[in-house]
């Protein structure tokens, strides 16, 4: 409700208001719930509620969710003549919170996703397999959106060997905590994932803004690199099994594997200079 309603809810009371009892064209009204829009966010980022990139982010949807507040304002604003129509704005303010805690007592899960990346790596498998086991801290400085807060992979360290052991890979944010659940030599290492960190630092005018978005809704679940040799070289794949509880699904989750995907690049391209340079040794594991 909150992603999807408040920008119905936001622009259908600009367009109602810019509508009432006048015939305004709807490119009018639209552009007005826009600003309206605009406010929104200011608000939010003034009151530390949330941070930039992620509004920046959400800010295409309510712009297509505002065509239908703007459009239903719009109708019902030009037909104020009716008892009812007058109260409608009231009506949809009072509904809200309830729908809100309608959609709280919700507990179906979020699906889960899997994003998968690759590398094309010219060393021994040998080699390859000791450097993604733990790879030694990377040191390239972060770019593009990694610059912008999201978190990012520096290092990765692990407590054993063999299935049991725990593997923890140390983002700008926080260590993921990851158990191993398959170890087989120079071809598959899986893990599931036990604690996470928060996705990302939130871009903002303060210091610190922790919004809600930030625990517990986009949730690595558990990960697998699988090593096989082609054509003489090693082909190396990074897996990701996540939830990302942000609706609507069909727009957050492309986001989010993008996002995935960036960091699969960071972490494999990282590991394919390693282990394809002989000056830096790697324990054997």
């Amino acid at each position: 409700m909150l992603f999807l309603g408040l920008p119905i809810l936001v622009c259908f009371l600009s367009a109602f208001c810019t509508s009432y009892g006048r015939n305004v064209p709807f490119s009018k009204a639209y552009w007005i719930s826009v600003v309206s829009l605009l406010l929104l966010g200011t608000f939010i980022v003034v009151c530390a509620l949330d941070g930039i990139i992620c509004l920046l982010m959400a800010f295409p949807l309510a712009m297509l969710l505002g065509v239908i507040g703007a459009a239903l304002g719009r109708v019902l604003g030009r037909e104020c003549d009716h008892g009812i129509v007058k109260i409608a704005p009231l009506l949809l303010i009072m509904s809200f919170p309830g729908l809100v805690a309608f959609e709280a007592r919700e507990t179906e899960g979020p699906p889960l996703r899997s994003v998968t990346t690759f590398v094309v790596v010219d060393a021994p498998i040998a080699r390859v397999w000791e450097v993604v086991v733990a790879f030694p801290r990377i040191t390239e400085p972060a770019d593009g959106i990694f610059r912008l807060g999201i978190a990012y992979p520096v290092e990765a360290r692990i407590e054993g060997s063999g299935v049991g052991a725990v593997r923890y890979c140390t983002f700008s944010t926080g260590s993921f905590v990851e158990p191993i659940t398959q170890w087989n030599r120079h071809a598959l290492l899986a893990f599931d994932v036990t604690s996470c960190p928060p996705p990302m630092n939130e871009f903002s005018i303060y210091k610190n803004v922790q919004a809600p978005h930030l625990h517990g809704y986009m949730i690595s679940r558990r990960g697998q690199f699988r090593l096989f040799e082609k054509d003489g070289r090693v082909v190396l794949e990074g897996t990701t099994w996540y939830t990302h509880s942000l609706v609507p699904q069909w727009y957050w989750g492309p986001i989010s594997d993008f996002i995935i995907h960036r960091i699969h690049d960071r972490v494999l391209d990282h590991i394919k200079r390693v282990a394809e340079s002989p000056a830096v040794p790697t324990p054997d594991l």
